[in-house]
């Protein structure tokens, strides 16, 4: 009863537990509502403000890593910049290494080449290393010393530019890596060098200050040499330090002297002649026009004939079509260019021409409308010896106003000497001579007078007197013939007597044999000729005063008719020596002063024109061996004449220019002999007295076996010496070569015309327009109105072709057109020379070893 008394109660607290939460539902409802609205306003506060809190963190690290990796990016482009401003050092002595290599390897070469024939391939590599290594050595060794095992430090750092040498400091290091010497510039800009020593008391490394020149190790390699222990610290503007320590080892450039052989470009050559080139109708009345293009050599080029009354209407110009201009062509005579008479050469304004002389030879005598015309307009015109003029009315120019300018250039670059005085002589009448649009006009030579091939007349004792004369160098470098008046020695200085007067009476030089023979011969107290009298002629001076000895006296006998001899005096200056050719200057100069109305009518009988432009006239280069008097016949008379100075010696003020024109010398000699500009890339062989452009280019032996098979097959032989193309475009198999032993004419009797190559070891005759090339060992003749060009596709495709022949034993040999030239197939290589890996990169020589960076 109690459990269930308990049992009561439990229940009514529970029921009224629940009415009492029955009976206020809306109170606890709003107190719920208040709740909930305070808490989600606080909660999303804080959250504000810890992501607040967490993105200004997340700004600030990333703020300072970017500035982090800024400052890291400074340094690095700091340490970069030092880094390779230390490089620049080592880099700017590598590139004046890589000249000295360039020289060295240059040099060296051409001491191989001097005893090419007589010593095998690896003799030739040997010297080679040889000669590269011991230019190197004496090079960098210091000046005067005999020890060529060390180099000498100053060398490389004067090899520094100003900017680079003032934060540099070289140092040389010893096997163990010790500084030996150090040298810099100090504060004030003076190079200071140091020698480090060990002081004797303490032991201690000192760094003393010396005269001595500093030094580094050399070591020799069997493939080039290395300067050993160089230390590079530099320290830039902002007083950074790099320090660089290494070997640079310079290494041989790897050469094949079994095939270094330079061929000239041949698809640039028109024509090779190992004699002559000549343009004659076979009609020689008949009047002719030719045109020659590209480069072309002969031992003599011929316009006209050499026989008076033929070829009198041949004309020849040496241009291309327009647009296919070329600058680099060459025109050269070994021997001499030669204008007929009425015969006429013009020039585009490319190119140059080389001729050992040049002879016009005037208009077609008798007929006063015909002139004899060398016309070079704006090329480049080099002549070893003397440009002759003879007959009447020849007309040369030289020089052109090209687009307002200045343009050609004339130089005489002969030594002065015999055959190539390089002079301007005038013997013959109405003949004009412009020069004066010339951007440059160069005369190395002197006139003379040959009395060695005048013809005297003499015979018997007197003609023995004409024994030993020789010829006489006059004092200027254009001369007309009427100038030689000028060398006779003065009439008051002939026959002096013990009184100092003539015993000739007033008479002039020259004298009659009588007067010889009656007054001067054989008299004990008569001065044939005396060197101390003052001579009106010469302005007061005596012959003396001229250096003139007896032995400058050139004494020459000369017949008239059969009753008349002269005997003329003549003074001759040494040709040989620079002070004589001063004084032959300086003595025309005075005589010229002294006659100059006597010797302006003389030249006004010879010339019309003789017109060179003044040194003030613009940019200009003059340079005369002698004196060159101007002349204009239309001026007023006593103005027509006006005397230029030499000025061209072998001073010192000209030595620079002497060595340009010695240059010019050897480069004429290379296009003589292979049609190249280096003639220093001849080989001995091709440079010896019978070889010429045609036989270093012609491969004769190979024509002559070519043919000897030829000649022994069972095939149609006329044909079978064209080399040529049956498939490809028309204009492919229009493309030709040909083989002859022998004389050829083209186009031959039953054969068409065709563009490409003429190889022929006689006389080649051209009587149709040929585009290629024409290698002759005999003479071209160009027939009336013939062009021959070169055509560079047309000899391209010549040059790959090649032909099969049964030979009489039954045998097959195939010839190809390469094989008939020297050189063979490098004519068909890319750079034109005939061995194989001769490219060499400097670069690739010079490289570093044991490279340490501090």
């Amino acid at each position: 009863m109690i459990r269930q008394a308990q049992d009561r109660e439990d229940t009514g607290r529970k029921t009224r537990k629940m009415k009492i939460c029955g009976r206020n539902p809306k109170i606890f409802s709003r107190v719920r509502q208040f709740h909930r609205r305070t808490d989600n306003k606080g909660s999303a506060m804080v959250v504000v403000i810890i992501a607040m809190a967490f993105i200004g963190i997340l700004a600030s690290v990333l703020m300072y890593m970017s500035l982090l990796n800024y400052q890291m990016k400074v340094n690095n482009l700091k340490a970069k910049d030092n880094f390779y401003s230390a490089e620049t050092v080592l880099d700017e002595i590598r590139t004046a290494m890589g000249e000295r290599v360039s020289a060295s390897v240059g040099s060296a070469y051409e001491l191989v080449l001097k005893n090419y024939e007589a010593t095998s391939a690896e003799e030739k590599q040997n010297k080679l290393r040889y000669y590269f290594l011991k230019d190197m050595q004496d090079y960098y060794a210091v000046t005067g010393s005999m020890n060529i095992n060390n180099y000498d430090l100053t060398k490389l750092f004067n090899s520094l530019s100003s900017e680079i040498k003032r934060g540099t400091v070289l140092e040389t290091l010893n096997d163990s890596g010790e500084v030996v010497y150090r040298m810099a510039l100090d504060s004030s800009g003076s190079l200071k060098v140091y020698v480090m020593t060990t002081d004797p008391v303490t032991g201690n490394k000192e760094r003393v200050e010396t005269t001595d020149i500093p030094t580094g190790r050399f070591q020799l390699y069997t493939d080039g040499l290395s300067f050993c222990g160089l230390k590079v610290t530099y320290t830039d503007t902002d007083g950074y330090v790099s320090v660089i320590q290494t070997d640079i080892r310079v290494k041989m450039p790897d050469m094949d002297f079994a095939q270094a052989v330079t061929l000239p470009s041949i698809t640039g050559i028109s024509m090779v002649a190992q004699e002559n080139i000549q343009a004659l109708p076979s009609d020689s009345t008949l009047i002719s026009k030719n045109v020659i293009g590209g480069s072309f050599y002969a031992e003599r080029f011929i316009v006209g004939s050499e026989e008076s009354g033929k070829g009198n209407g041949v004309t020849v110009e040496w241009k291309e079509t327009t647009g296919n201009e070329n600058e680099d062509k060459r025109m050269v005579m070994a021997s001499d260019l030669y204008l007929g008479e009425g015969a006429t050469l013009t020039t585009d304004q490319y190119g140059e021409v080389w001729a050992g002389s040049i002879a016009m030879n005037g208009g077609i005598p008798g007929n006063t409308g015909s002139n004899g015309t060398l016309s070079f307009q704006g090329n480049n015109v080099y002549v070893a010896g003397d440009l002759r003029m003879t007959g009447e009315r020849n007309v040369f120019t030289a020089g052109a106003q090209i687009d307002g300018e200045y343009a050609g250039q004339y130089i005489g670059f002969g030594n002065g000497k015999g055959v190539d005085s390089s002079a301007i002589l005038v013997n013959g009448t109405d003949t004009e001579i412009y020069l004066n649009e010339l951007k440059n006009l160069t005369l190395a030579g002197n006139s003379y007078i040959s009395l060695t091939k005048a013809k005297d007349g003499i015979t018997g004792e007197d003609g023995v007197s004409n024994t030993g004369v020789q010829d006489v160098m006059m004092g200027q470098s254009i001369a007309v013939k009427s100038d030689q008046l000028a060398y006779l020695v003065p009439a008051q200085c002939i026959g002096v007597d013990a009184s100092g007067k003539t015993v000739l009476n007033g008479a002039s030089n020259p004298i009659t044999l009588e007067q010889y023979k009656d007054k001067i011969r054989d008299q004990a107290d008569v001065t044939e000729v005396a060197l101390n009298i003052p001579s009106a002629t010469l302005n007061g001076h005596t012959l003396a005063e001229y250096g003139l000895t007896q032995n400058n006296i050139q004494k020459i006998f000369k017949r008239i008719n059969s009753k008349i001899t002269l005997v003329y005096y003549y003074v001759s200056f040494d040709s040989t020596s620079d002070t004589a050719r001063a004084n032959a200057n300086r003595y025309f100069q005075d005589y010229y002063g002294a006659n100059q109305q006597t010797m302006e009518a003389y030249t006004g009988l010879y010339t019309k024109a003789i017109q060179v432009r003044g040194q003030q006239n613009g940019a200009y280069i003059m340079h005369l061996a002698g004196n060159v008097a101007m002349y204009d016949s239309s001026a007023a008379a006593g103005s027509q004449e006006k005397l230029l100075d030499a000025t061209l010696t072998s001073d010192g003020a000209n030595a620079g220019y002497q060595a340009l024109l010695a240059s010019d010398q050897l480069k004429f000699q290379a296009l003589s002999k292979k049609m190249i500009d280096v003639y220093e890339q001849l080989l001995p062989s091709e440079k010896t007295d019978a070889a010429n452009a045609y036989t270093n280019l012609v491969n004769e032996g190979e024509i002559t076996t070519f043919h000897a098979v030829l000649n022994g097959s069972t095939g149609n032989k006329v044909e079978s010496k064209y080399f040529g193309n049956t498939t490809g475009s028309l204009a492919e198999q229009g493309y030709k070569a040909v083989i002859v032993k022998g004389d050829y004419t083209y186009p031959e009797a039953g054969f068409g015309e065709f563009s490409g190559l003429i190889i022929a070891t006689g006389d080649v005759k051209v009587t149709k327009e040929f585009q290629g090339t024409i290698l002759s060992g005999g003479t071209i003749t160009l027939d009336q109105n013939v062009n021959v060009e070169p055509d560079r596709d047309a000899v391209l495709h010549a040059l790959t072709y090649s032909r099969t022949i049964v030979d009489a034993a039954g045998k097959t040999q195939e010839y190809h057109v390469v094989d008939f030239l020297n050189g063979g197939d490098g004519y068909l290589s890319s750079n034109g020379k005939s061995y194989k890996n001769s490219d060499i990169n400097l670069g690739d020589l010079i490289v570093y070893e044991n490279w340490q960076k501090e």
